[in-house]
């Protein structure tokens, strides 16, 4: 199995030209997008080794081939190490759960049916999304959320939000409704840990429109190239599904694979 290290061209960033140097590792962005990432990774990267790799085995007619594949792909991650900067730990936790779940979501492609692999692995990323944002976010889902038939509690038994996180949403609503909120709304963008740098306006209807010119779902990994399936299911599949009408925020997303860019348009629900 290549480690992608092929599929690398001259005409592919290096690490320092994607993502900065000196002070562009260390600042306020960069330590922002780590903490965001980390919280994120706390119940989203998950679903790979507790869920889709265990559905890949049970569908797969030589189990040990999935482990051993999936033991390279792993084993492709890099330490973080202590004085690694913000923007370098973001990169190694960010990177090698987008590299591995592109590298399931092409498995699992192989032994489903188009529609069923599509329907499956969107709700199961769905689901962890969910989790994740009303974990992080619940005062926006019970200010935001329309009707009666959602649930009061978005987190299924065993899954709640943990203290850390708690800890983290308390401080991060309070923070938002002073002063620095405002601070952060001129200064900090808060798709970069996601997305990287956005263009941002209001069009014609009344939407949030965020065109993201690179996007750092695919540079993240480092290897030259777009990570379709990830990117279309994953990020557009799953989001789509959290955020739709009548929640609290719709999204679409707009890839334009097989280009880097993206569009994103957002609206409260």
């Amino acid at each position: 199995m290549s480690d992608g290290t092929d599929r690398i061209t001259p005409d592919t960033p290096t690490i320092d030209e994607e993502f900065g140097t000196g002070w562009a590792k260390w600042n306020l962005q960069a330590f922002i997008d780590y903490l965001m990432v980390k919280i994120m990774m706390s119940r989203v990267h998950d679903v790979i080794p507790k869920t889709y790799v265990p559905i890949l085995r049970l569908v797969s007619e030589d189990v040990g081939k999935v482990d051993e594949e999936y033991k390279q792909v792993v084993s492709l991650r890099e330490p973080v190490r202590l004085f690694d900067s913000p923007r370098d730990r973001w990169r190694k936790m960010y990177g090698p759960y987008v590299r591995e779940l592109d590298w399931v979501y092409n498995k699992l492609r192989e032994v489903f049916p188009k529609r069923e692999y599509e329907e499956l692995v969107v709700d199961i990323i769905a689901r962890a999304i969910r989790e994740w944002v009303g974990a992080f976010v619940p005062w926006l889902e019970k200010g935001l959320r329309r009707g009666n038939t959602a649930s009061d509690d978005p987190h299924p038994p065993g899954r709640e939000p943990g203290p850390v996180v708690k800890w983290a949403a308390k401080m991060l609503e309070k923070a938002l409704k002073g002063w620095l909120g405002k601070w952060l709304a001129k200064n900090v963008n808060p798709a970069s840990f996601l997305v990287g740098p956005v263009e941002q306006k209001i069009n014609e209807e009344g939407e949030l429109e965020m065109y993201v010119p690179r996007c750092w779902m695919h540079t993240v990994v480092g290897d030259g190239k777009t990570h379709d399936e990830a990117c279309v299911l994953g990020c557009k599949g799953g989001c789509e599904a959290v955020f739709a009408p009548g929640g609290m925020m719709v999204m679409t997303f707009e890839p334009h694979l097989p280009e880097f860019s993206c569009t994103i348009r957002s609206r409260v629900g």
